[in-house]
């Protein structure tokens, strides 16, 4: 069985360069299957099958990157199921340098395989921020697409999916912060906790946390600001297709010679 160690640089502000380069040099140094993620994010978002192809039965792997729970959810949308693989982790966000370290190094005892180096790089002109859901907590209630001014969240029957991850806002969790069951994760929001995809939820502090921020938010009447944020919702997309429709057409009569 070889053994591979599917490093993540993020994109985001979880880790900076200089850690990152820290990380790099180090597993420089190691005999293993070396992967490199630009953004597993954005590799994600774009059901990437360079993606598919890191993961396949027979190795054992280490993937060094953020919370497990928020990696395990992009890579399932990836159909990629890591559940039937032999796989540990690193996560930058909760360790220490020394600590990263030493997890790398004991994956990698007693393993004498030639080392081989793959780097698999995404469009780094979109920040990837976007939101998935853990359908373990989620109940399809619809607020999150309901609350979206964006289009982000498609609503069907026993489902919400995130179907347009590019329409998301950079920096904006306001859906995670509403969501009353806590099922919403930003992977680059760089506070951590539940937003951010932490195992560990406190089910009290985080019930409490929403019902102020849907104050903050929404105001005491839920239901009316949400439906009037659909109707606002509405009235954003007929102008981002109003005026698509308009630039396509300037585009035809240039073409044309008419313009």
């Amino acid at each position: 069985m070889g053994k591979s160690i599917v490093v993540c640089q993020c994109g985001g502000e979880i880790i900076n360069s200089e850690r990152f380069k820290l990380i790099e040099e180090f597993l420089s140094e190691k005999s293993a299957d070396i992967v490199k993620l630009s953004d597993l994010c954005g590799l994600s978002a774009l059901n990437d099958q360079k993606l598919n192809a890191v993961f396949q039965s027979g190795n054992e792997y280490l993937i060094v990157g953020c919370y497990p729970r928020a990696m395990n959810l992009l890579l399932e949308k990836n159909n990629i199921n890591i559940s039937q693989l032999p796989v540990s982790y690193v996560n930058f966000v909760e360790l220490n340098n020394e600590q990263i370290l030493q997890e790398i190094s004991t994956f990698c005892q007693n393993n004498n395989q030639p080392a081989t180096f793959t780097e698999i790089k995404t469009d780094s002109e979109w920040p990837a921020w976007y939101p998935i859901i853990d359908y373990s907590r989620c109940t399809s209630c619809g607020q999150c697409a309901d609350f979206c001014l964006f289009g982000v969240y498609t609503k069907t029957t026993g489902k919400v999916t995130v179907e347009n991850p590019h329409g998301c806002k950079n920096n904006c969790p306001a859906c995670a912060r509403i969501c009353p069951h806590t099922a919403i994760i930003f992977p680059k929001y760089k506070h951590g906790g539940a937003i951010g995809g932490s195992e560990v939820i406190d089910e009290i502090a985080e019930q409490k946390r929403q019902a102020q921020d849907i104050d903050d938010i929404l105001g005491s009447d839920v239901y009316t600001a949400l439906e009037q944020r659909k109707v606002k919702r509405q009235s954003i997309i007929r102008n981002e297709a109003m005026n698509k429709a308009n630039e396509e057409r300037d585009n035809a009569l240039k073409e044309s010679g008419i313009r």
